[in-house]
């Protein structure tokens, strides 16, 4: 069991964000969710929504002539399993894409090709930052 307060995360991507969305997508498992309580609907949708936008990513990418996927031609996304996008990040942290944009360019991300890509520890950091802040305001 972990410390109170830490958070837990996992970045996912290529075959396993395809994978991880059609059994999500499958009828059994859309059941069982469609049944979860409206507190826990809200992470779990969210988390949906990431793996999905992974998937698709994964879905778009090249891939060699016999369709093998260790062939793909080029890599769509973070260069390091570290990073994550303003998308993803935007997930983790419960803000628009515009925010988290605005927290990127004040520090906490770098701009590669013309995307935004965020350290993953840093962003999970901010998330509790804010999350104990409101703790205290409450």
């Amino acid at each position: 069991m972990s410390a109170p307060g830490y958070v837990h995360g996992a970045l996912v991507h290529g075959v396993s964000a395809h994978v991880f969305d059609r059994v999500l997508a499958s009828p059994n498992v859309a059941r069982v969710l469609d049944e979860l309580p409206a507190w826990m609907r809200l992470e779990v949708d969210a988390a949906r929504r990431a793996l999905r936008l992974a998937a698709r990513e994964y879905e778009g990418l090249p891939v060699a002539v016999d369709g093998t996927a260790e062939s793909q031609v080029a890599a769509i996304g973070p260069l390091s399993p570290h990073e994550i996008d303003t998308y993803q990040a935007s997930v983790l942290l419960g803000l628009g894409e515009r925010r988290v944009r605005q927290l990127a360019a004040g520090g906490m991300g770098r701009l590669v090709g013309g995307r935004w890509l965020l350290d993953r520890s840093a962003v999970l950091a901010y998330a509790e930052q804010r999350r104990v802040r409101a703790n205290l305001s409450a």
